[in-house]
């Protein structure tokens, strides 16, 4: 209840405030253009991957954001088969992409990175065990288990407990 009581009143001083956060101010062009320049945000960094955890052989795509200078991407768990690399169209110049296959490593978490103007960004990549399932079009059998195939009817009972 008190709760309650908090966000309502919380809200009502919002709306209360809404005609003094409306105000506008006219600023000149020139005034606008120099606030920009000195105020606008770096570009985020980042580094993404299609999959942070799967198999020998399986392959991930890798997507980051850069707009410096990117360092080739480095990881023991992913072989690089194409290298990070801008859209050849020069489409969104920061967006770098790359595709990778998961290598055959033991399981466990490795670093996946690149240097972005020198400055290092990491992401984490999880190689599963090893598949032992059997191959397709096999027989699912563990070893030192005995096949048995029914023989005869079906034991279902003579009906009786049927609605």
């Amino acid at each position: 209840m008190r709760t309650t009581a908090i966000a309502a009143g919380f809200f009502a001083t919002l709306v209360a405030a809404t005609p003094a956060f409306a105000q506008t101010t006219t600023t000149s062009p020139e005034e606008t253009s120099s606030a920009e320049e000195t105020t606008s945000a770096p570009m985020p960094v980042w580094l993404k991957l299609s999959a942070y955890s799967g198999h020998a052989g399986e392959q991930v795509s890798v997507a980051a954001a850069c707009d410096a200078e990117a360092s080739p991407l480095t990881t023991r768990a992913l072989r690089v088969t194409q290298p990070l690399a801008a859209n050849a169209e020069g489409h969104q110049p920061w967006a770098l992409f790359a595709e990778t296959v998961i290598r055959d490593v033991p399981e466990g978490s490795y670093p996946v990175s690149f240097h972005c103007g020198g400055e290092p960004v990491t992401v984490y990549f999880t190689v599963l065990e090893r598949d032992s399932s059997a191959a397709p079009g096999k027989a699912d059998q563990s070893p030192g288990q005995t096949r048995v195939v029914p023989r005869g009817a079906p034991q279902t009972g003579d009906g009786s407990l049927a609605p």
